[in-house]
């Protein structure tokens, strides 16, 4: 349960980080000057990324209570 708790924190900062990174950006990495809207269309793709990293977690979370 420790590892889950641990991992958990690690991916959710760097998740955090990423997010504030893609939120402050003025120009992406194509050179496209960002403006609210595309900034969050960014957001929502990266959050469609995390999803089945959350699912993962939950699964992993289910078998570690089901073991005790």
């Amino acid at each position: 349960m420790k590892a889950w708790k641990i991992s958990g924190m690690i991916v959710l900062l760097f998740w955090l980080i990423v997010a504030a990174i893609i939120w402050f950006r003025r120009i992406d990495g194509a050179g496209v000057v960002q403006n609210v809207q595309m900034r969050e269309i960014t957001l929502l793709i990266w959050c469609v990324f995390a999803i089945p990293v959350i699912i993962g977690y939950i699964i992993w979370f289910i078998g570690l209570n089901k073991k005790s």
